[in-house]
């Protein structure tokens, strides 16, 4: 598997792209959420690295096929608009969640589960932006890279990218930037 694979608004998957190495995410959020192998093995290093700061993450969506991603592109569309869903979720075909490659977070704490923009604020959130290029993943949709990613800021939705991550995360790019200074 292309660990680095970019999938955007300019690099559709086909609609029959499966990845053959789809896992049980194990997450308690929600029952069937699926993931790549190795992210999924790295997202549980980063999770139990979490817990030992006091901080309890899971995942909240991780692979979607593209019916799934054109259901809920759909309802978003409907609910409020294009010039919204445009810069909020992926048409279908242009999700990295159809790689089985990403993954939203979400936290536990208070005996509350936060997600998306909750997550916001968080100090644990802070801590795995901080962390997880240690275990393979990037945070995908980083705040003031919007005319790059043409995506709005998302902190809860995290990339795995493998051996790769710590780099971008050091030079501060995302991965449109590093594919393009890769192809130099």
């Amino acid at each position: 598997m292309d660990y680095s694979i970019l999938v955007n608004k300019d690099n559709p998957l086909p609609r029959a792209h499966i990845p053959n190495s789809l896992v049980d995410a194990e997450s308690k959020y929600k029952e069937n959420i699926k993931l790549d192998r190795l992210a999924k093995e790295s997202f549980d290093k980063l999770k139990n690295e979490a817990l030992r700061y006091g901080y309890n993450i899971d995942i909240v969506s991780g692979y979607r096929d593209y019916d799934y991603q054109e259901k809920i592109y759909n309802k978003l569309l409907e609910e409020k608009g294009f010039t919204y869903a445009i810069t909020r979720i992926a048409s279908p075909g242009k999700s990295e969640h159809q790689t089985g490659l990403a993954l939203d977070f979400c936290i536990y704490k208070d005996e509350k589960c936060y997600i998306e923009h909750d997550v916001e604020d968080k100090i644990e959130t802070k801590w795995i932006h901080q962390n997880c290029h240690r275990y393979g993943f990037i945070l995908r949709y980083p705040l003031d890279k919007e005319d790059i990613t043409k995506y709005s800021y998302e902190p809860w939705h995290l990339r795995y990218v493998g051996n790769i991550a710590s780099y971008i995360y050091n030079n501060n790019l995302t991965l449109e930037e590093y594919k393009e200074r890769e192809s130099r």
